[in-house]
């Protein structure tokens, strides 16, 4: 039988701690990435629904700002029908 080789032992845990984090950082990079993707859409969006109102002359904006941004984000379609129902009222 072998014996025991601490080193050896640390060692392949702290291969196996890097990967996980490695894993671990690419999902969250991930999830960064697709938030920031769809807070571009949402701006896109609202900006886009802002100008066609203003054509029909329909008396309905909402403001681009940060808040608004990162509500079309995390609710996407539904968060930016959110932000011009609050803005009918």
């Amino acid at each position: 039988m072998q014996s025991f080789y601490p080193q050896g032992f640390i060692s392949i845990i702290i291969v196996c701690l890097v990967v996980l984090c490695l894993a671990g950082f690419q999902r969250k990079s991930n999830r960064i990435l697709q938030l920031v993707k769809r807070g571009v859409i949402g701006f896109v969006a609202i900006v886009l629904l802002n100008r066609v109102f203003v054509y029909f002359s329909i008396p309905l904006f909402v403001g681009v700002n940060v808040w608004t941004v990162l509500t079309g984000a995390f609710l996407g379609i539904p968060g930016i029908c959110l932000l011009f129902a609050i803005g009918w009222i």
